[in-house]
């Protein structure tokens, strides 16, 4: 068979019809995010009884933006009380206090006149560009507080155009620009969080917490506005006002012009003691210097930076509600991964789920694999970063012992992660004393090995190897020594939690210790024997919740597919994976969202098209998983799920499951294209440029009824060998033209041994 390279492509033809296949996609792909903008258009959307709020955010600064723009007020139609509070914030990656909680200490409102009157709204229009990351905001107002009445209605309507943007390097910069006959001049305050809540208040925490206290410190042209409170980091919050012969007041921390229906410019930078141990002058110096620069080089390097983003891959699909719902997904990653050093929560940047913390436990896996998936591999080697990091404190937890309410563990040595954490590796004490047994949890340390070692292995970023390998071993050895031997089940167990996720991820631990060298005595010997629960189901094996559990019709959760995705420690191949899915597909499992995505992926892993394209349909259910047509929920329970929004984790899981129906990039040796494209999809037409497959090699692809084209590029600098799995258009018997050595089984195309040179390419094509 003769090898493949990038000099013995087909013919010179060729090359032209691969720049013009990658042109098209590139060119369907901005389209696509260019119609993906969020857009919120009349008083009916003002006044929606589930308003969701955009997103906004880069480098660690997250601002999800009030009807007005800022954090105060809130939605009219909302009520705020309940488990959940709904409503707008601003948020850093450093504002935490020391027990692993983040926290939201500024409010920002802003209006017209003294009293900061955000007005009677008499038109409403939103519209979020999630290309360039700008969001303009465009209100009729009627002033309030005219004449000696202060709740009296102005009846002078004039109109108010705002843009919101954070840049790169997490400033927030708001502009507002009042029309020539505003009524009164535009001024902005900043609130210092007086009303504390942690992990919602509920259990442990059901108590009144230390309010945040403030104080301002003049700046020429603006102020940093300081906020202290016990046990917890110094937030700065730095201000520079522009334009509209500004007005400063450090006592009442109140900005903005003098003169009505001028322009005034907000920029707006955070800081921390975590992050600096002078956070006055780190944030005023990101403020100023963004002033600097200006308004339009602000938006002009937020946009460049939102390109350059997604033109790291690009999808075409037919289904443009799904494409909508990749792309704006995509956006999601942005904000809350972009330029970021802190990853965020399971909802995000929002304190009111799980006091906001970092969630290694499943959150994290999915956005990261969203982001490979993707070729985001800066914003992926972030992640990693984090890791590193909260490793020093994950060490001390396995060696100096960890209790979670009257639960105590402690080992030899190794690390110990939790499911959740802080920005520095703190494990958060969980609300009741019941959830105490989250200490013996394992497995969020797996997945933190796990995603280190997806981020080698994808990028073959070489530097990484000792962080990953060093993660692996201690993240095992905490996994190894909670195992005990059940001569009942001939096998080893969690002493603990034998759950199957847990079991999982221990069993991958151990695998991957001895097969990346870093395994100590009788770690292989032991991996031969740990139990993957499973029991019999009308004459099939499935996997179960756990050792001894009976499966019963309409049950099983998506987790439990772990073994196979994320962790490999099955073969789709395998007879479990395909009676398992059968089974829990007619479960409630995707009731929690994000598990509609991960069916989607085994349902892809099967090469069920049809199949993985009802599970990512299942995202887009207004009302009951999307709201607002801004955020899915997280779970599928009662009316309130819409206060949980967004929920990052979701977005990723969507990536996941229509990626994996283009691409399946799991595998070491075999990359398969197209492996689970509906029927639908066949008909139209579908195509992908620059995901990316293990080993630093992007893959692209174009499906059409007369010919499939895959190009594979090797950016590495190694050589290297892959089977190329190709699905070809149904019916399809022979080839024109086949290259040497393509094998046609049952509808797919096999190449195997396909040699890539370091930094080349190679473009097959398939014509029926």
């Amino acid at each position: 068979m003769r090898t493949l390279t990038c000099t013995l492509t087909l013919v010179a033809s060729l090359f032209a019809g691969v720049e013009a296949s990658a042109d098209t996609v590139n060119s369907a792909w901005e389209e696509t995010i260019q119609q993906a903008a969020f857009v919120k258009d009349g008083l009916n959307r003002f006044r929606h009884p589930q308003y969701q709020y955009e997103c906004l955010g880069l480098g660690g600064t997250v601002l999800r933006v009030g009807p007005d723009g800022f954090t105060r007020p809130g939605a009219v139609a909302i009520k705020t009380e309940g488990v959940i509070e709904h409503q707008p914030y601003l948020s850093y990656q450093y504002w935490w206090d020391e027990d692993g909680h983040r926290h939201l200490p500024f409010d920002l409102s802003g209006g017209y006149g003294q009293n900061l009157a955000p007005g009677q709204v008499t038109t409403f229009q939103h519209h979020l560009d999630i290309s360039s990351g700008l969001l303009t905001i465009d209100l009729g107002l009627r002033a309030e507080g005219v004449g000696t009445d202060v709740h009296q209605t102005g009846t002078k309507a004039f109109q108010s155009h705002r843009e919101i943007l954070v840049t790169p390097e997490g400033v927030l910069v708001i502009r507002i620009t009042g029309a020539p006959d505003a009524t009164e001049p535009f001024r902005m305050r900043v609130g210092v969080n007086q009303k504390v809540r942690v992990y919602l208040n509920q259990g442990f925490y059901a108590k009144e917490h230390a309010a945040w206290t403030g104080t301002g410190v003049p700046k020429p042209n603006g102020l940093v506005v300081v906020a202290n409170r016990p046990k917890s980091c110094v937030a700065a919050l730095a201000i520079v006002c522009e334009g509209g012969d500004s007005f400063i007041d450090p006592q009442t921390f109140l900005l903005g012009a003098t003169k009505p229906g001028k322009p005034v410019t907000f920029y707006i930078a955070p800081g921390s003691s975590y992050e600096s141990a002078d956070p006055v002058a780190l944030a005023w110096k990101k403020a100023t210097t963004a002033q600097a620069r200006g308004y339009d080089a602000a938006r002009r390097d937020t946009a460049q930076w939102w390109h350059a983003f997604y033109a790291r891959s690009a999808v075409n699909l037919p289904d443009r509600d799904l494409a909508t719902w990749y792309a704006r997904s995509t956006y999601y990653l942005g904000v809350f991964f972009g330029n970021t050093d802190v990853p965020p929560g399971c909802n995000g940047t929002s304190i009111e789920l799980f006091a906001g913390a970092i969630c290694p436990e499943y959150d994290m896996v999915l956005n990261q694999m969203g982001l490979l998936y993707g070729n985001h591999f800066d914003e992926a080697r972030r992640v990693v970063d984090w890791l590193g990091r909260a490793l020093p404190r994950a060490e001390r937890y396995a060696k100096e012992g960890l209790t979670l309410h009257k639960v105590s563990v402690k080992y030899t040595g190794g690390a110990k992660f939790g499911p959740l954490m802080g920005y520095d590796g703190t494990i958060l004490t969980p609300p009741t004393e019941g959830e105490g047994v989250w200490a013996h949890e394992d497995f969020a340390g797996n997945n933190a090995a796990l995603m280190a070692l997806n981020y080698l292995d994808w990028s073959g970023d070489d530097r990484y190897d000792k962080l990953a390998r060093r993660i692996l071993k201690e993240t095992t050895q905490v996994s190894g020594e909670d195992l005990q031997w059940r001569p009942d089940f001939n096998a080893y167990l969690n002493k603990h939690m034998p759950a199957t996720v847990q079991q999982a991820g221990t069993l991958f631990g151990l695998r991957e210790s001895v097969r990346r060298g870093v395994a100590e005595k009788g770690w292989e010997e032991m991996a031969s024997k740990v139990l993957l629960p499973t029991a019999d189901y009308k004459g099939t094996r499935v996997l179960t919740v756990g050792p001894g559990a009976t499966p019963v019709e309409n049950s099983g959760d998506a987790t439990w597919l772990i073994p196979l995705w994320w962790y490999g420690i099955i073969p789709s191949e395998d007879p479990l994976v395909r009676d398992s899915y059968a089974l829990f597909r007619t479960s409630r499992t995707g009731n929690y969202v994000f598990n509609n995505g991960w069916m989607g992926v085994i349902a892809a892993k099967l090469h069920d098209g049809d199949g993985a394209n009802r599970w990512a349909r299942r995202f887009i259910q207004p009302g009951v998983t999307l709201f607002d047509d801004t955020c899915f929920g997280e779970i599928v329970h009662g009316a309130d799920d819409f206060r949980k929004t967004p929920e990052v984790a979701t977005n990723g899981s969507l990536i996941c499951n229509l990626t994996q129906m283009l691409l399946d990039p799991d595998d070491e040796n075999t990359i398969t294209v197209f492996p689970a494209i509906p029927a639908e999809w066949e008909r139209q037409g579908v195509a992908f440029s620059n995901l990316a497959a293990k080993g630093d090699i992007l893959v692209s692809g174009e499906f059409k009824t007369n010919q499939v084209r895959v190009t594979l590029a090797n950016r590495s600098d190694r050589n290297c060998t892959r089977n190329l799995r190709v699905r070809l258009p149904t019916g399809t018997t022979s080839l024109r033209q086949p290259e040497q050595g393509v094998r046609l089984e049952k509808g797919w195309a096999v190449l195997p041994a396909v040699s890539l040179p370091a930094k080349g390419k190679t473009t097959i094509a398939f014509e029926p």
